[in-house]
């Protein structure tokens, strides 16, 4: 990776309504941080939430809970901003 990108880790499924373990994605971040400096990984979900024609199974309420948790996992992970 050159020195001036980050790296978004998709690690928050877009395509259940099922939230993923703050535990396991940090161990999957600490797991990345092995091959590419810490501070330069962010977390997001792996992509939008309608990505097929029918979209998803996830009510509005699920994408709410699937950017919050995005949001306290990176404070988790990395400190509040």
């Amino acid at each position: 990776m050159p020195k001036d990108k980050g790296v978004v880790l998709g690690l928050v499924s877009s395509k259940t309504p099922t939230l993923e373990q703050l535990d396991e994605l940090r161990r999957r971040a600490d797991e990345a941080a092995r091959y590419v400096d810490a501070a330069r990984l962010a977390i997001s979900p792996q992509c939008g939430f309608a990505s097929t024609m029918g979209g998803n199974p996830l009510t509005e309420a699920d994408e709410r809970a699937k950017l919050k948790l995005c949001v306290d996992a990176a404070r988790a992970i990395w400190g509040q901003a």
